[in-house]
Parts: structure tokens; C-alpha cells; sequence
């Protein structure tokens, strides 16, 4: 599938030493609060094999308008406070749209 208008986000975070599984957790929890009508299709939470402390997280959404309402929206603003303190850096992220995802059709759907 191709479509200009899935939204992806990558995302990399890196948390304080011995705080990695309590990050996850609250990234979880922000996937939840948001919704499941906010528009996010499917995101992973990955770890590296060389840094102990490092969080990537993939996102896709049906577009950037529903990525940028859920995220600004109080249920997943507090979440997203919670786990601030517990990065040893500021998070950085990548965004751009989905050129091909594997098993969607057109309308975003599986």
C-alpha cells in the first residue's frame, strides 16, 4: 500500500540507568489514554541489543492531524509528563509518511 497521507513517527528515547521498563510502561499507557478511535493504526516499542537504556517507537497514524490532536490531548499530555523525569536526554523524533505498509489497504484498515 501507498498513501501520502499515513503518518509516521520514529521515535528515540533514552532512559535513565535502570529506568527502561518504567519508560515502556508509561509509553504504553499514553497508547491507551489516547484511544482507540484517535487514529494511531499501530506502533512498536523497541529496545537496542547494545545500549541498555535506549527506546525506539515506530508510529502510524491515519494522518498527522489525528497524531497531533491525541498528543495534545490532556489524557495523553499527563502521561507523557510522567515519564520526562525518567530520561537521561530530551526524546527525538523523525516524522514523515508511510510509503508502503505491508498488509493495509488503501483505506488504512487491515
Amino acid at each position: 500500500m501507498s498513501g501520502p497521507n499515513l503518518f509516521s513517527v520514529y521515535g528515540r528515547m533514552t532512559a535513565l540507568p535502570g529506568r527502561r521498563e518504567e519508560v515502556i510502561a508509561l509509553i504504553k499507557e499514553s497508547a491507551r489514554v489516547g484511544g482507540s478511535d484517535s487514529g494511531l493504526l499501530t506502533y512498536s516499542i523497541n529496545t537496542a541489543l547494545d545500549d541498555p537504556d535506549a527506546i525506539w517507537v515506530t508510529e502510524l497514524w491515519t494522518d498527522k492531524e489525528a497524531h497531533d490532536a491525541t498528543t495534545r490531548s490532556e489524557p495523553v499530555q499527563v502521561v507523557t509528563q510522567r515519564f520526562v523525569d525518567l530520561l537521561a536526554e530530551p526524546p527525538a523524533g523523525y516524522y514523515g509518511h508511510a510509503v508502503h505498509v505491508q498488509g493495509r489497504t488503501s483505506d488504512g484498515s487491515l
